[in-house]
């Protein structure tokens, strides 16, 4: 198994979208068994992953009442809970070969937690679980949230290659600069952890300060640039609210751009893993 992290510290660049589209195409295109992770309180992969009424979300988050499943478990669990199968955390969904770890609202509230649990390392333990599901799948798809946090840091210590989705705008390029900065201080115990690369989100390449950013990456982080940009799509979002990843959207009807670049990138990062096998 291969674990994949999608981050970057600046939100709203696409993180979400690109790990829900890439871990589906992977499962259902090419039948791969993947495992989705959600590293995100605000539990959006969750959400599109599973049978949510938001509307009666909605209401409980409004009246402050406990929104998590009685019995069901989550990744928050598997981080405070060093004994516990991770398997009681992992849900079928209703795509062939794709299963998630969902996240609830309270997993903000888990890093406090974990610092005054100090029987085993924090930023290990996720990577201690997913050792017992090594065999078990082909792809390990985590999703993250925009922020340094220890949770965040559990997935990077975890993962074999992060990608960093980004937007052509001013905070996107701090975000990739704190990024860049936090990878390599994980690299220092996590050896393994790769940049897989740089791809951007919402792309019209015809706007002037989509060719700013990118000239301004290109120079600082030109090795790491994919080939592969993602245009703008309003079928993301239009897919989230019936609960659906994009590819899915898409089926029965003429796919969009985004879509045929996501089909592309996909095939990228397979193309990764297979040449670091040779």
């Amino acid at each position: 198994m291969e674990n994949l992290i999608f981050f970057n510290n600046k939100g709203g660049v696409g993180k979400t979208a690109s790990v829900t589209t890439i871990a589906h195409i992977l499962a259902t295109e090419f039948q791969k068994k993947v495992l989705l992770i959600d590293l995100d309180p605000q539990m959006n992969t969750t959400c599109l992953y599973s049978e949510v009424d938001f509307l009666q979300l909605f209401a409980k988050v409004y009246n402050g009442e406990n929104v998590n499943t009685p019995g069901s478990k989550s990744v928050e669990d598997l981080l405070m809970d060093r004994e516990m199968d991770i398997h009681d955390a992992i849900k079928k969904t209703e795509y062939e070969n794709l299963d998630i770890i969902p996240s609830y609202l309270t997993l903000s509230e888990t890093e406090e937690r974990m610092k005054a649990d100090v029987k085993t390392p924090q930023q290990f333990r996720l990577q201690k679980h997913l050792k017992a599901v090594q065999n078990e799948y082909d792809y390990c798809i985590m999703d993250s949230s925009p922020s340094v946090s220890i949770v965040n840091i559990n997935g990077l210590a975890a993962a074999d290659r992060v990608y960093l989705p980004v937007r052509c705008d001013g905070g996107s390029l701090l975000g990739v600069a704190i990024t860049m900065n936090l990878v390599q201080t994980v690299q220092e115990y996590n050896p393994r952890l790769k940049i897989g690369g740089i791809f951007f989100t919402q792309w019209n390449g015809r706007k002037n300060v989509s060719k700013t950013v990118y000239e301004l990456l290109q120079e600082a982080f030109g090795n790491y640039i994919l080939p592969t940009n993602i245009s703008v799509t309003k079928n993301i979002e239009e897919g989230s609210l019936v609960q659906k990843p994009l590819l899915a959207y898409d089926n029965g009807k003429e796919k969009c751009r985004a879509t045929k670049e996501y089909m592309q990138l996909t095939k990228y990062i397979m193309g990764v893993k297979e040449d670091a096998k040779v």
